[in-house]
């Protein structure tokens, strides 16, 4: 019998030697075909996918099933998921719960699992109103971190804020609030589980300062962020570099679409090839110099 629930830097250690920026994602996993897809590809070691209340099939029968809203309806159960997820083991899951009622819904299931889930588990809902004035009612704090920490108090909390940004939203600039950091601090005051912050890259890059902030400040909780994006979020990509770069790759978790990903590895790139251009020329100018005296 393995770890339950360890830590994804302990599970994935031997492939990212501590740098979580590594960790290769894997969205919206909420049909047996997605499903049985990303089994197969080995390159992928965080399974992300949505949790609702709604039926499968022809059944008429209210459960946990895998469907991103409004969808209510699956040809894959929470059940079959975790299952599968079990019998795998070799990766890791992120349960992206949307309200509270699948949560409670969910408990006896991952009860039942608990022992068998020897690789990273996170529970993840969106506990408090962020930016910008966002409408989207947050998941109950309260009841998510108890229920959380009763059930599964080897997993990994995945605890953020419903935001209001992007496309869709028609708002295309702002940051997370020093007060909202603030709130989160005090929610998790008495959490002892692990923690990351998912936060969203448009936003996050905004106010590099506030992350140091709530991560200095629950440091005892092993906390980290996890950056994801949106398709057609507007991000800064050089501030997002900025920020990883600050708060360091053993602490931050980057999950977002594959264009982004690759404008960061890019400029990543280039910023590496200046540095290394600028350092030359220092090295072979203090040699110039040498020679000239």
């Amino acid at each position: 019998m393995g770890t339950v629930a360890p830590d994804a830097v302990t599970f994935f250690d031997s492939t990212i030697h501590g740098n979580l920026t590594k960790i290769t994602w894997v969205h919206a996993v909420n049909n047996l075909k997605k499903l049985n897809e990303t089994l197969a590809d080995e390159s992928i070691m965080m399974v992300e996918a949505d949790i609702v209340l709604g039926t499968v099939g022809n059944s008429s029968e209210i459960i946990p099933i895998m469907a991103h809203p409004p969808n209510n309806t699956s040809d894959l159960s929470l059940a079959d998921f975790l299952t599968a997820m079990v019998k795998h083991k070799k990766k890791g899951v992120k349960l992206d719960f949307k309200t509270i009622e699948a949560f409670n819904a969910s408990l006896e299931l991952l009860t039942k699992h608990r022992e068998n889930m020897t690789f990273p588990v996170w529970l993840n809902a969106d506990i408090l109103r962020g930016p910008v004035d966002a409408d989207t009612e947050p998941v109950d704090a309260k009841q998510f971190l108890s229920l959380a920490s009763k059930t599964l108090p080897e997993s990994t909390l995945s605890i953020g804020w419903t935001t209001k940004y992007g496309i869709v939203k028609m708002t295309f600039s702002a940051n997370y609030s020093e007060a909202q950091i603030d709130e989160m601090i005090k929610t998790v005051s008495n959490i002892s589980q692990p923690i990351t912050y998912p936060v969203r890259a448009g936003l996050a890059a905004g106010d590099i300062t506030v992350w140091s902030k709530l991560l200095n400040n629950t440091v005892d909780k092993n906390a980290t962020l996890t950056i994801w994006s949106a398709e057609g979020d507007k991000v800064d990509v050089d501030q997002l570099i900025k920020l990883i770069q600050e708060v360091g790759y053993d602490r931050v978790y980057v999950d977002v679409p594959e264009k982004l990903q690759k404008q960061l590895a890019g400029s990543a790139t280039a910023a590496s090839i200046s540095t290394f251009v600028l350092l030359s020329s220092i090295f072979l100018g203090n040699i110039l110099l040498a020679s000239l005296f």
